[in-house]
């Protein structure tokens, strides 16, 4: 009888052990089988573009699936539209507050037209923007953003029915640019192997540029200014002594880089809009020196931080510190020069796009004479 009671006890608890191993299979086949469910509940997530954020007049995100209280200013830009196809547009939703909250009548009317438009004027304004009310007299509404208006700007305007009260919020575009370029129909364009491609400008002269400012949609603008204006490469200058039969000593010889001196030959460097201005210094590299004394006797002129040229007149003997040493300095300058070149970079802050052009300064003509008589 005990044997047969031990039996049954131990069936018992065999069955009850088989039946927690089945409930907890269970709990595991169906805790991967609602993470798989829910990994492709969330899959569509990870393959949508998201909207790059549209700004409010105090520079505030403002997100597509957040209502906001109607600002006095917003601007959407070109990047938020590339993260769209061309058939949607860039929503942001607004609710226009009307006072007092216990008022009988809180309905609107939201109307849209131009503001400052020299660019699209002449087309509607809807093609470019719309508001739409959650339903008729809502203060609730999409703002729908199409496609860029440049630096036009327009105007949401909220009517409320009763009294005719109103409040306005003017959108403005950022076309945030992918691509920036300047190019110059005033300064020669040329290439070498060592220096690349460079514009020839001359000396005591205003060069203007044009920046182009482009992205994928055709609508680019941008805030550009002059980031940075310098020389590249380094060349071998001294103080040079002069006298009526030409330079006849260089002494204290030196590696200096020219972009110490780069505001001596690119004197001015301005953005007006979309063109760059550049006015060029009175002299090329190679008549550079930054001041002129005469040396104790008054025998000569000493000119200091003068570029080293090669002398090739009858007082080249004289050429100071040994004609092997002075020679080779003027060699490594003719050289060295074509690699080296004068910069200006342009910088859009929108995109922070940064674009520099290489600049090598030739002289300007001078003067003309002619002799006191010919003889034919």
């Amino acid at each position: 009888m005990n044997e047969l009671y031990e039996h049954k006890r131990s069936d018992t608890l065999k069955w009850i052990l088989t039946l927690i191993a089945f409930i907890l299979v269970g709990v595991l086949f169906a805790g991967i089988i609602c993470g798989w469910f829910d990994k492709q509940e969330e899959a569509p997530d990870t393959e949508q573009t998201e909207q790059t954020s549209v700004i409010d007049g105090d520079g505030n995100v403002m997100n597509s699936d957040t209502v906001y209280s109607m600002p006095s200013a917003m601007t959407f830009s070109a990047a938020a539209l590339a993260s769209v196809t061309s058939s949607q547009s860039v929503d942001v939703r607004i609710e226009a507050y009307v006072y007092p909250e216990n008022a009988a009548n809180r309905e609107v009317d939201y109307t849209v037209a131009w503001g400052n438009a020299p660019s699209h004027g002449s087309e509607p304004v809807s093609n470019y923007l719309t508001v739409t009310p959650d339903s008729d007299g809502s203060r609730l509404a999409t703002v729908s953003c199409k496609k860029g208006f440049d630096d036009d700007t327009i105007i949401i305007t909220v009517i409320t029915r009763d009294g005719g009260h109103t409040a306005t919020c003017t959108v403005t575009f950022e076309g945030i640019a992918t691509d920036i370029s300047v190019s110059s129909s005033t300064a020669t364009r040329k290439s070498n192997s060592s220096r690349g491609t460079y514009y020839e400008v001359s000396t005591n002269k205003t060069y203007t540029f044009n920046i182009s400012l482009s992205n994928s949609l055709n609508d680019a603008s941008g805030s550009l200014s002059v980031s940075d204006v310098g020389g590249y490469g380094s060349l071998y200058f001294g103080n040079g002594s002069f006298n009526d039969g030409g330079y006849i000593n260089y002494t204290d010889m030196y590696l200096k880089d020219i972009d110490e001196i780069a505001d001596k030959f690119i004197t001015s460097a301005t953005i007006s809009g979309n063109t760059l201005t550049i006015k060029t210094g009175t002299r090329e590299l190679e008549s550079y020196y930054a001041h002129i004394e005469s040396d104790d006797l008054f025998i000569a002129d000493i000119l200091y931080d003068r570029y080293v040229v090669e002398i090739t007149d009858d007082l080249s003997s004289y050429k100071g510190e040994g004609d092997t040493f002075y020679n080779s300095k003027a060699e490594y300058n003719v050289e060295t020069s074509p690699s080296c070149y004068f910069y200006v970079t342009v910088k859009d802050s929108v995109s922070g796009l940064e674009e520099t052009i290489k600049l090598w300064i030739v002289s300007s003509v001078r003067n003309v004479t002619l002799v006191s008589s010919l003889t034919f």
